[in-house]
């Protein structure tokens, strides 16, 4: 059975109103996700195979029934016919999701801002205690890379980082970005990709893209520069005119440096030098970000 065939049929599950199967999103992420358009409304069916676990699943929909249906910040989740909000069809989990109208929002400082001022939103939210599937833990990176010659710098860099489940727990996405925010037709910044989302550090959260995304890297000649001119943006977005205290400061990037090493085995053996090279990078340009953010308020 084809993937249409299989979405065709599992979203009968929700008695939707002349369902035509539209684009399908993300091809290629092992994941199904078809916009459907009906006569009373767009929407965006997601599956995943049927080995991920339903509690996964199970996660995946409390924080979109928090972060969407109550605050309004995600896309809303909709009750299958069953009057659960999933179900199994074909060898696959799904859920069905309001379809958001707007756009995509991109690395500029315009929308960097605003992502900032959402994060600081998102963590401020109170009520939800279902744990994030993303591990906090960097235990388990001390058997990464022993055959490599930076290993005794790796393992200096985990010494310092704290054990982050110690520290204060609120409501996190894992993997705030342009890439994963959309600004609604009424300017409204909507989070989307929710599957690692749930109670976690919001250092971790806040760290996330101070590496991962605002060290640009060349693949070709692996010249690297830093976007001072984005991270400064969404610090501004988060913390407004407030100074920054240095522990605040120090755990922010030591979420950064944790968040970075956690992607570090995901693109194969021979990305991993060029990962090391970039959070090295990274970690060197700590200190005048902070100044640069200082400058700018």
């Amino acid at each position: 059975m084809t993937d249409l065939n299989i979405v065709e049929k599992a979203i009968l599950n929700w008695d939707p109103d002349d369902p035509e199967v539209g684009a399908q999103l993300n091809e290629g992420s092992g994941r199904l996700i078809f916009r459907i358009n009906t006569r009373s409304g767009n929407y965006l069916l997601k599956g995943f195979k049927d080995q991920m676990p339903e509690s996964t699943i199970k996660s995946n929909v409390q924080a979109h029934l928090f972060l969407g249906n109550e605050h309004g910040m995600a896309p809303r989740i909709y009750p299958a016919r069953s009057g659960e909000y999933y179900v199994k069809e074909q060898g696959h989990w799904f859920y069905l999701m309001e379809f958001i109208e707007g756009r995509n929002m991109e690395e500029t400082p315009e929308d960097e801002f605003l992502i900032g001022q959402a994060a600081r939103k998102l963590h401020s939210l109170k009520g939800y205690s279902v744990k994030s599937p993303m591990d906090q833990s960097k235990t388990r990176f001390y058997s990464w890379f022993r055959e490599h010659e930076f290993v005794k710098k790796f393992d200096a860099i985990l010494d310092d980082i704290p054990d982050f489940e110690k520290l204060d727990q609120c409501f996190v996405h894992t993997d705030i970005g342009p890439h994963n925010t959309m600004l609604d037709k009424d300017g409204n910044v909507v989070f989307i990709d929710l599957d690692d989302a749930g109670s976690g550090s919001r250092y971790l959260d806040l760290g996330w893209p101070f590496i991962m995304q605002f060290v640009d890297f060349n693949h070709e000649t692996e010249e690297m520069r830093y976007r001072f001119d984005l991270a400064c943006s969404f610090l501004k977005g988060y913390y407004g005119t407030d100074e920054i205290s240095q522990d605040e400061y120090d755990l922010l990037f030591k979420g950064a440096e944790q968040m970075h090493i956690s992607y570090m085995q995901d693109y194969g053996p021979y990305a991993v030098d060029s990962l090391w090279k970039i959070l090295l990078f990274g970690i060197a340009q700590k200190d005048k970000l902070r100044n640069d953010y200082r400058d700018s308020l």
